[in-house]
């Protein structure tokens, strides 16, 4: 299973008053690619879709999401420490 070819992809519209594209100094290309990456980090960060789900949104390679989410100090694992301690106490088990 992989990404959807841009042949195959769904277009959204949008529209955007042209003063916030002035104000952020960006094409209407620029903006939509900008808009899609905030849009998968916000997926990824509220626990919608999957590092590499959201990484497809954006357009990116995985690692260079994972690059893009440590620039925002955002954490690529959601693993919570319980679960850490949790796997630690299993493996000293074994």
């Amino acid at each position: 299973m992989g990404t959807l070819n841009e042949a195959t992809m769904i277009q959204i519209p949008l529209q955007v008053d042209p003063p916030i594209l002035i104000s952020l100094n960006k094409s209407p290309n620029e903006f939509g690619e900008e808009l899609k990456l905030w849009a998968a980090i916000g997926f990824y960060e509220h626990g919608k879709l999957s590092l590499a789900k959201a990484a497809d949104v954006a357009g990116y390679h995985r690692l260079d999401f994972e690059k893009a989410l440590a620039k925002l100090n955002i954490p690529i694992s959601l693993l919570e420490i319980d679960d850490l301690m949790a796997d630690l106490a299993f493996l000293e088990k074994l």
